[in-house]
């Protein structure tokens, strides 16, 4: 099973942004998704908050094609009425909790979800010039995070 790793490249002062890798490790090595700088303390944190939700909650519309998660929020705003505002709400919130984006404000960080898509945990980027998904190990990852 893959595994999701979140690298410190070089140390800095907890009060500044850290120098970040995130990245798959499989058979074949690892695989950068994200480089940058990050306030690693709120990823972490935003992380820990959301692990129950990313752990847990499916997606909020029923869409049967089994795009990755990323691929499906990109379709949903492509096709959704702007009247449903319900629905739009379902899917702020799903994407609160759901887009990396949202974990490091003030960065110019892809729109890259992690969450459970079928009985299978995935981290997936679709945009116009690139797209992946991988399948990961979700406990791993967390009991990573958390020591």
């Amino acid at each position: 099973m893959n595994k999701l790793n979140i690298i410190l490249l070089e140390p800095a002062p907890l009060q500044e942004p850290q120098s970040i890798e995130i990245s798959i490790e499989n058979n074949s090595g690892l695989h950068s998704l994200f480089a940058g700088r990050v306030d690693l303390l709120a990823l972490t944190e935003w992380f820990i908050e959301n692990e129950d939700a990313i752990r847990k909650l499916d997606f909020p519309v029923d869409n049967l094609t089994q795009d990755s998660l990323a691929k499906k929020v990109h379709c949903f705003y492509e096709s959704v009425s702007v009247d449903d505002d319900d629905l739009i709400d379902a899917m702020f919130h799903y994407r609160a909790s759901h887009c990396l984006r949202f974990a490091c404000r003030g960065v110019d960080f892809p729109e890259i979800y992690i969450g459970k898509l079928g009985s299978e945990h995935e981290i997936s980027l679709f945009t116009q010039n690139e797209h992946w998904q991988y399948f990961f190990d979700i406990d791993d990852f967390f009991c990573k995070l958390k020591c």
